[in-house]
This record gives C-alpha cells, structure tokens and sequence, in this order.
C-alpha cells in the first residue's frame, strides 16, 4: 500500500475522509450520497480517486453495495479516530464541558446491560448533560473489540472477556448467578436442591448476556438435563412470563434487581456451581486521554462501580 505521496498528488479534504468511513460503514454508494446531499455519481469520482491515490481498488462491487478490501479496512481504522477527533476540536475547541455539550456517545451493551444500566445512566445524563445524544449499540460479541478500535463506539459496558487488544477496562462489579421463581411457585416453600431444579420447568433466555449456554454446559457436564418449558430471545417479557408461569430462571443477580417489581420474586442461589464473572467498562487507548470520553466513563464508574 503506497500511501506516502498522497499530499504530493491529490489533497483529500475532510469531506471526502468522512464519505470514505461513510462507505465502509454503510457499504453502498447510493446511501452514502443521500446522507451527504451528493451524486452517485460525484461519489464515484472520488472513489475513482482515492484509488489511483492508494493503489488499491479499495471497494468490491457486489449484487447490493460494495465491500471494503483488507485495506480499506486497516485505513478507515486509522482514518475514523482522527476525524473524530478534529470534529471535537471545531466542536469544542476549549475542551469537553457537559453541561453545554451536544457531543453522541455511542456506547455498547448487550439487553442485559441496557436493562440493568440505562434508565440511570439516561437520567444523570438528562441533569448533567442535557445537550448529550446516548446512542446505545448492541453489537455482536465478535464486533466490540473491533468497534472500540475504530471508533464505532466509544465504550463498552458488559462482562466481555474475549476483549484484549489495545483496550483499558475498569470493574463495575462482581456478578453471580441465581435462580428466581414467582413468590407463591411451590418450589419457593422450601430449599432448591439440584433434583427440584432439574425437574422443573425453565423459562430460558437465550443471548449471549444470559449466562444460558454456560448454565447448559455445567449441568451436562454433571449429567443432569433440565425441562425447558420456553426459550425467548431477551430479557423483554421475562418478568411478566415469570408472574403468570411456575417457571425458573436461572440469570445474573443483578438483572433481578432490575425488575419493576423485584420483591414479587423468591430470589435463591442457582443449585449448582457456576463461575462468578466482572462486569466492566471498556475503552480504547486512542481514548484514553480524550475529555469527553474521559468524563462520562468516570460517571460511569461513579454510579455503577460496588467496590
């Protein structure tokens, strides 16, 4: 990739910088030109451009849109930070101030976090930052790390260990799991035991952010099989299925915590030993040192961390 005679041969405004993430991001040229009032064909042009520029096609036309080639790729990553960067500078051009900023957060959580997180960090943000914009993301395992790196999202909030990389982390909390059931279940009378746990009925939810596939494993691996009475695919509907069912659920303590109504639930320790995990916040190093960004993790980590 011979990139080093780009000043020298054609000068790429901040215009045509932010058209090119445009494209890797949205992937069509039609789409990209209706979000910056243009022509597909004036978006053509540059694309023309930009690959006379790098010596690379850049973009694979495909039957729906184009794709990014490896470079295309490796060079919006390098290029989304630093015009993210130089809008702040114009933006904010005497640093980060919450109470007057209209700055967008994109941040990620899974609907376990969103369930667990949002309406407060929502309602600090609504007295303390007015003007700020959360754009919530929930991306799939595999993309965060990537996200982070690119600039797609500013932070990540989640028990995410598959993150490593060039990524700061910060623990909110220590979680385990528990198995709740209505109040009035015949099973709330008295202990849980694995053998009443294994014959019940399970109301499962199956994500990512359930904790369900490693519930799963643990009991296999112990031989035992639980009735599964329904799969649903988030944490929408649980408590209202769970008040009018004689299910299980067996999730992370702290998404209990967020029912409307947590006290109409019987709360026990899950009957069989499943490993604790963090939750934590997640940053870029390139963010690192970034005001605004600095600023809101630190008032995540004020009402979320429990020591």
């Amino acid at each position: 990739m011979k990139i080093s005679n780009i000043e020298m041969t054609y000068n790429l405004t901040l215009a045509e910088l932010h058209a090119f993430c445009l494209i890797c991001e949205f992937r069509n040229l039609s789409q990209v030109a209706l979000r910056l009032d243009m022509s597909q064909s004036s978006v053509s042009q540059m694309v023309q451009r930009w690959r006379q520029v790098v010596g690379d096609p850049l973009f694979i036309r495909g039957r729906y849109g184009v794709t990014p080639t490896e470079v295309a790729v490796a060079l919006r990553i390098k290029i989304q930070p630093l015009l993210e960067e130089m809008q702040l500078a114009l933006a904010q051009p005497l640093g980060f101030n919450a109470a007057t900023s209209d700055r967008v957060f994109k941040i990620h959580m899974s609907d376990f976090g969103q369930l667990v997180f949002l309406p407060e960090l929502n309602s600090f943000l609504n007295k303390k930052a007015p003007g700020v914009h959360l754009w919530v993301r929930n991306l799939p395992w595999e993309d965060v790390e990537k996200g982070l790196e690119s600039g797609d999202i500013d932070m990540a909030i989640g028990s995410l260990p598959m993150i490593k990389g060039r990524v700061y982390a910060r623990t909110l909390r220590k979680e385990k799991y528990v198995t709740v059931m209505r109040r009035k279940h015949f099973l709330a009378k008295a202990r849980l035991d694995l053998d009443s746990f294994a014959s019940a009925e399970h109301l499962v939810i199956d994500s990512t952010s359930s904790g369900h596939a490693l519930v799963e494993g643990v009991l296999r691996a112990q031989g035992v099989r639980r009735k599964i009475g329904l799969t649903i695919p988030h944490y929408l509907a649980v408590e209202a299925v769970l008040a009018k069912s004689d299910y299980l659920l067996t999730v992370p303590e702290v998404a209990v915590s967020a029912f409307r109504q947590p006290a109409a639930y019987h709360t026990v320790p899950a009957p069989l030993s499943l490993p604790t995990f963090d939750i934590r916040v997640h940053w870029h190093e390139r963010s690192q040192e970034e005001e605004g960004v600095q600023w809101l993790r630190t008032s995540i980590i004020d009402m979320f961390s429990k020591g």
